[in-house]
């Protein structure tokens, strides 16, 4: 019989994260640079929060922490928030069958979830330009897709592995709690499974 977990231990572990994460993203990590690309902190966490405790713990960690990138970063609201949210959802459904939720895992959906997320940035960027005049050029689209890409893949899996181990043992649900039944439509507790 599964007991009826609490929400106030993971509304404010993930609002203590949230509120980090965002402002690190915003003030450290844009003078951090890691093979010529910057990690995308929030996007981990909701890549990761989607991955390994279920669907609705990354769509609201998501909004949420893409809320609060663009207000901090003084960008229009929205399109951070969507673009989040929906990472944390691809991230949940990805392979889901194939992955099994295996912590380590994890690192390999960052990689699958960041190219996806670039490629949708890289594509609207294209077809619908910030700034009509500084529409960016196809030679500049394909570097970004061959080369930033897989980079900025590479440089969120190493950013990856201590908000997971981070998540994994400090994280919003008790880590001894396992479940086998992964897609139960509950949140978190005893989504984890082990090596």
């Amino acid at each position: 019989m599964r007991t009826q977990q609490p929400l106030a231990r993971p509304i404010l572990i993930y609002a203590a994260y949230v509120f980090v994460f965002a402002i690190l993203q915003v003030t450290i990590l844009p003078e951090v640079s890691m093979l010529k690309v910057r990690p995308d902190l929030t996007l981990i966490l909701a890549i990761l929060t989607g991955y390994l405790f279920g669907r609705n713990d990354g769509l609201f960690l998501g909004l949420a922490a893409g809320f609060l990138r663009d207000v901090l970063a003084g960008r229009a609201l929205g399109l951070g928030m969507l673009l989040l949210m929906y990472a944390a959802l691809a991230a949940h459904y990805l392979l889901r069958d194939f992955f099994r939720r295996k912590t380590w895992m994890g690192l390999v959906q960052i990689f699958l979830v960041t190219l996806l997320y670039e490629l949708a940035l890289v594509l609207m960027s294209w077809f619908f330009p910030m700034l009509p005049d500084q529409v960016p050029s196809f030679r500049q689209m394909m570097a970004r897709l061959t080369v930033t890409m897989p980079l900025q893949g590479l440089v969120n899996m190493v950013f990856g592995v201590p908000t997971l181990l981070l998540l994994r043992f400090k994280g919003p649900y008790d880590p001894r709690v396992l479940s086998e039944d992964l897609d139960d439509g509950s949140t978190g507790e005893g989504k984890w499974r082990l090596i």
